[in-house]
C-alpha cells in the first residue's frame, strides 16, 4: 500500500490508492465525515492534540495556545514557542505531531501497512525548506520515498483521472493556505516536464483572513475607543473567527454578514460587506496575476500560450478566484480546470507513491517527472558581498555546477563563501550557509580550490569542495548562521516522545 500527504498550511489532507488504483482520501480517524485534518496542535500537559481535536479543545477553552501557520517557518530554525519548561518547539517537530495523527488514521483505515510514502512540498520551496519537510518525517519515524512538487502532484491526478493533458501548456495555478505557486508544465506520454517556477511565500488563505480580522480589530477599537489588547490567546481567537467568515463571504451564494463578538467583556457588531471584501481579496488575486506575467515574460511567453489553467489549493476554492481566472481566458482556446482543489494534491502524491512501487500495475508505471531549479544558485563573498552565479533557475534537474577559486596559500589558510540562492540577488536572496575550508598546507604555490553545488532532482542541495589540479576532496565546514535556539534533532525527538499525541 502507498501514501501521499499534502502537507497543507491549513490543511493536511492524506491519499491512498484503491485496490483498483482509484486514490482514495484516508478519513479522520475522530470524525468519519472529514477527509482533512486541519493544520493546528495544542498542547494540553502532557498532551499534543493535533488536527480537530486540537480546534474543538481551543473552543471549548480560548485561554490555551494554539498553534497554526507553523509550515510558514520551515527553514527559518527558528523555534515556533518555548514551552513552559524553557524548552524550544520548532516548526519540523509540529509537523511531524501531524503526520503522526495522520500516520495513526491511516493505519486504522488501510488494511495493509504503507511501505511507500511521498510528501507534498510549494514549488518554490528552497533547500532549507525542503530539508525541513524530510526533518520532520524523520522525526515522525515515517520512511519518505520521495517529496514532489504539489502542483505536479496536481497535474499527475488531472491527467490520470479527469483530464487528457497531451502535448500543451499547462499552467497550474496553487493557491494554498499560506503561500502561492505557479508552475508551468507540459506533458507527453507518461513523463511530466516542468517548464519554469515562480511564487510568493508570503501570500495565501491566512492573507484573506486578515481583511475580516482587521475589520473585527478595527470596529473593536472604534465602540470601546482603545487599542486592541496585544494578547496572543486572543489573537488566536480573532483568526479562527476570521477564517470561518471568510470562508462564508468566498461562497457565491453567500450575501452579507452580521454578526456579534464579545471581546474582553465588550460586545460589538461587525457588518462585513460582501462586495467590499471582494474588491481587497481581488487586490491580492492581483499580486498573484502579476507573479504569473512576470513568469511567463521570463520564458518569452504571453498569457495567450497557456492551454490549460489547473486551480488548485484551499484559497482557490474561492468564487472570487475562479471568477477572476475565468475573465482572463479565451474560452475558444484555453480551458480553467477547477476539480476537488483540496484533493487532487495528496491524490497525485498517492499515484506517484504508487509509481515508485515495484508492484505498480501499467496505469501508474513509468510516471517520470522531469522538474527544474527554483532558484538561481550563487557563491556570495562574504567580504565583498560579490554573488558569483553557479547554476541558473529553471535548469532542468538534477544538474551540478562548479566554480574554483584561486587561494594564495602563503597568505591565508583558510576561505569562506556562502551558499544562496536567489531570483533577484538584490532583493529576494537567501543565505543557506557558509562552506568554510580551513587547514591549508604552508605553500608559495597558488591552491585551485573548486567547489561543486549539484541540486537534486528533490530539489535539495549538495556540496563538494576539491582541488581542482589533483581532484582530490577536500574536507570542509558548513556553517548555518547561529541562532538563539539550535535545532537539535535528538532534543527535539525526545520533546515529540514526552507527549502523547491525541490522547484524550
Amino acid at each position: 500500500m502507498v501514501l501521499g500527504i499534502d502537507l497543507g498550511t491549513s490543511n493536511t489532507v492524506a491519499s491512498t490508492l484503491s485496490r483498483d488504483h482509484v486514490p482514495l482520501l484516508i478519513p479522520d480517524l475522530n470524525n468519519k465525515q472529514s477527509e482533512s485534518t486541519p493544520s493546528a496542535i495544542l498542547f494540553d500537559g502532557k498532551k499534543a492534540l493535533a488536527g480537530q481535536l486540537a480546534q474543538h479543545l481551543f473552543e471549548l477553552y480560548p485561554s490555551k495556545k494554539i498553534h497554526r501557520f507553523f509550515k510558514r517557518h520551515f527553514g527559518t530554525y527558528n523555534p515556533v514557542f518555548v514551552d513552559e519548561y524553557s524548552n524550544p518547539w520548532f516548526s519540523e517537530t509540529l509537523a511531524a505531531i501531524l503526520l503522526k495523527k495522520v500516520q495513526h488514521d491511516a493505519s486504522s483505515f488501510m488494511p495493509e501497512p504503507f511501505s511507500k510514502m511521498v510528501l507534498t512540498v510549494p514549488a518554490h520551496y528552497n533547500d532549507t525548506q525542503r530539508k525541513s519537510v524530510i526533518e520532520a518525517s524523520k522525526l515522525a519515524d515515517m520512511e519518505l520515498t520521495a517529496i514532489i512538487d504539489e502542483p505536479i502532484a496536481a497535474a499527475l491526478y488531472y491527467s490520470h483521472q479527469v483530464e487528457q493533458i497531451e502535448d500543451e501548456i499547462i499552467m497550474v495555478y496553487d493557491f494554498g493556505g499560506g503561500t502561492f505557486d505557479l508552475t508551468i508544465i507540459t506533458k507527453s506520454n507518461n513523463k511530466i516536464f516542468v517548464i519554469a517556477k515562480d511564487g510568493i511565500s508570503n501570500i495565501g488563505g491566512k492573507e484573506f483572513d486578515t481583511i475580516v480580522a482587521d475589520q473585527i480589530r478595527n470596529n473593536f477599537e472604534m465602540v470601546t475607543k482603545r487599542a486592541f489588547p496585544d494578547d496572543p490567546l486572543l489573537y488566536n481567537r480573532l483568526l479562527l473567527l476570521s477564517e470561518e467568515i471568510k470562508i462564508k463571504l468566498n461562497t457565491k451564494d453567500e450575501g452579507d454578514i452580521t454578526k456579534w463578538f464579545s471581546f474582553h467583556k465588550q460586545i460589538f457588531q461587525c457588518h462585513f460587506n460582501k462586495a467590499d471584501y471582494g474588491l481587497k481579496a481581488s487586490q491580492l488575486i492581483e499580486k498573484t496575476e502579476k507573479a504569473v506575467q512576470s513568469c511567463l515574460r521570463s520564458l518569452g511567453m504571453s498569457f495567450t500560450d497557456i492551454n490549460k489553467i489547473i486551480l488548485i489549493g484551499g484559497t482557490s476554492n474561492s468564487y472570487l478566484v475562479y471568477d477572476y481566472w475565468q475573465k482572463k481566458i479565451n474560452p475558444d482556446k484555453q480551458k480553467l480546470i477547477y476539480h476537488q482543489p483540496l484533493a487532487s494534491v495528496a491524490k497525485g502524491a498517492a499515484l506517484y507513491a504508487s509509481s515508485l512501487d515495484e508492484n505498480a500495475n501499467r496505469f501508474e508505471a513509468g510516471i517520470q517527472l522531469q522538474t527544474v531549479s527554483t532558484y538561481n544558485i550563487g557563491l556570495k563573498s562574504p567580504e565583498t558581498g560579490q554573488v558569483d552565479l553557479v547554476i541558473n533557475r529553471n535548469t532542468p534537474l538534477p544538474v551540478t555546477g562548479k566554480i574554483i577559486y584561486k587561494i594564495d596559500t602563503g597568505s591565508s589558510d583558510s576561505f569562506a563563501v556562502i551558499l544562496c540562492q536567489y531570483w533577484q540577488k538584490d532583493t529576494e536572496l537567501q543565505e543557506l550557509g557558509t562552506i568554510f575550508v580551513s587547514g591549508f598546507p604552508y605553500s608559495n604555490a597558488d591552491l585551485l580550490l573548486e567547489i561543486g553545488i549539484e541540486n537534486r532532482a528533490n530539489g535539495t542541495i549538495a556540496v563538494k569542495v576539491k582541488n581542482a589540479e589533483t581532484g582530490s576532496d577536500i574536507r570542509f565546514e558548513f556553517k548555518k548562521k547561529t541562532l538563539q535556539h539550535e535545532f537539535n534533532f535528538s532534543e527535539q525527538q525526545k520533546l515529540l516522545k514526552s507527549v502523547y499525541i491525541n490522547a484524550v
